[in-house]
């Protein structure tokens, strides 16, 4: 009897140990939903120098996209990744397919014109259609929903009603409401008809079989008058053509686009949902909340960023405090932060990388809208490059400068790279390596010249040069992620210096390890 209730505990303990275990693992992996549902393959990376008839570097969704319309037109394009494909904002994002980017229309029609504000909606409103054809064309498993697409506001509603108007005028389908199953408390809302939402990475799973990728190759150098790419293991890429469609490019000039682009940080959590929710939100307000169910979880993110403005941290506790205003119970399985590149003027860069440059293309600055961006703007390429067409005439064109939003924005961006640069070499800190608490990091003075620590929880210090190899900024910690950020063109590294997000090609000096 008493070895009969000594097993039966202890086999209860084993059980209440694997719950455990198992709840404890599964908010472990949840680093990022896609890529925990969907295996993708492992290429190759590049091991000698090759020719290729189109190099696209970046393979993300945006440079598979674009090799996929090529090939269907005949054309051989090669893809080549830094890590592996879509293991940057692709494997990030929400998965919204829509064209209800935030308070845009209004916006176009008073910066550019209603000509152009019309063709950034007919250009989105043909992403959203290219991808349902497609998906049942090829019989894509990705779980494609059509739904509708929110935006509210909790504050005020007079820039959303100045929204729909200009939506409206733009011939998009939508209607105002003051009512709806969204959050208590809203002051209006736009509901967009006929949008949809996926799981991005099973729909790339299925177009990538017949491409030709190479994982881990990270172009370093680029040869503009040759053409030639070089790898930072030193194999070189003679190309034809070269599609840079890398998130954020790491040529400074010509295209200047790091005068052109910041980046931003949002921050999300995954959590099982109780309520599966039809439809696709996003809140208009400063935080800008967003919000989607895929199978029994809830994607809910927001407390955006520019990237090394995250000093004080607590990004993920602020999500959850949030949340709890709209289910207190909520079962959160995992986080995770993702990065978007910023245009200047709130349009995508699509086309040619600079007038002065033959058959060098570009896609970046999707301002957080990289699904139907992506779509589109390879459409756009691969017109280009089988059609020698360009798109001077377009409001994606990389050369526009023309806009008013250009010259209001660049006098908001400038500050960022001066105070960024002035600070690496005027700001001297008064903390010093003693000082920093276990688990922090920061800028201190060590050996009588400024460095960036990071001390773990046992004590050991790791130690890094403050300035940004791309162009000099001096980088800010981010505790959140315990990653040090560029202010000024949003490229980051670990605590060991490590590359994580471009335009910077080089680690961070890595000056000493400390116990």
């Amino acid at each position: 009897m008493i070895i009969t209730a000594f097993l039966i505990y202890n086999v209860i303990n084993l059980i209440y140990a694997s719950i455990i275990i198992k709840k404890y693992y599964e908010v472990f992996i949840m680093d990022a939903l896609w890529k925990n549902t969907t295996d993708l393959p492992d290429y190759e990376s590049l091991k000698s120098n090759i020719n290729v008839d189109i190099a696209i570097i970046g393979g993300g969704l945006a440079g598979i996209l674009t090799a996929y319309k090529l090939k269907e037109k005949g054309l051989n394009a090669v893809i080549f990744e830094a890590d592996k494909i879509c293991s940057g904002t692709t494997g990030y994002t929400t998965g919204k397919i829509s064209l209800a980017h935030g308070l845009i229309y209004n916006y176009l029609i008073d910066n550019f014109s209603l000509e152009q504000a019309v063709e950034y909606a007919d250009c989105n409103k043909k992403a959203i259609n290219e991808y349902e054809e497609l998906i049942n064309k090829e019989n894509i498993d990705c779980e494609f929903e059509k739904c509708s697409s929110y935006l509210y506001s909790a504050l005020y509603d007079y820039n959303l009603k100045e929204e729909f108007k200009a939506a409206k005028k733009c011939n998009l389908e939508c209607e105002y409401l003051e009512e709806s199953e969204l959050p208590k408390g809203i002051k209006g809302a736009i509901k967009y008809k006929n949008q949809g939402k996926f799981n991005p990475l099973k729909f790339v799973k299925h177009i990538i079989k017949d491409l030709k990728i190479y994982d881990h190759t990270f172009i370093k150098e680029f040869d503009e008058q040759n053409k030639l790419l070089t790898t930072d293991k030193g194999y070189k890429v003679k190309a034809d053509k070269i599609v840079f469609a890398c998130h954020y490019p790491f040529v400074n000039s010509p295209g200047y686009y790091f005068l052109r682009m910041h980046q931003e940080r949002s921050y999300f959590l995954i959590c099982e949902n109780k309520k599966k929710l039809k439809n696709i939100y996003l809140n208009v307000d400063e935080k800008g909340y967003s919000f989607r169910s895929y199978d029994k979880y809830l994607l809910f993110g927001g407390e955006k960023h520019r990237t090394g403005g995250n000093k004080e941290g607590y990004k993920y506790n602020l999500l959850r405090e949030k949340l709890k205003t709209f289910d207190k119970n909520y079962n959160e399985v995992g986080h995770y932060s993702t990065q978007d590149c910023m245009s200047i003027d709130k349009v995508p860069y699509i086309g040619l990388f600079s007038d002065s440059l033959k058959d060098i293309y570009v896609l970046t600055g999707f301002n957080k809208w990289g699904m139907t961006s992506s779509m589109f703007g390879s459409d756009i390429i691969a017109d280009m490059i089988s059609n020698g067409l360009d798109n001077k005439n377009s409001i994606f064109c990389p050369s526009r400068f023309d806009t008013k939003g250009v010259a209001k924005s660049a006098i908001k961006e400038g500050p960022y790279s001066i105070k960024g640069l002035s600070k690496e070499f005027l700001n001297i800190p008064n903390t010093e390596l003693d000082k920093l608490l276990l688990g922090h990091g920061g800028v201190v003075k060590y050996n009588g010249k400024k460095v960036g620590v990071y001390k773990d929880e046992d004590g050991k210090c790791y130690i890094v040069s403050t300035k940004c190899p791309h162009l000099g900024c001096e980088l800010s910690w981010n505790p959140d992620e315990k990653s040090w950020d560029c202010p000024c063109h949003g490229s980051r590294f670990d605590y060991m210096g490590n590359i994580i997000n471009d335009p910077s090609v080089e680690n961070l000096e890595f000056i000493e390890k400390k116990q």
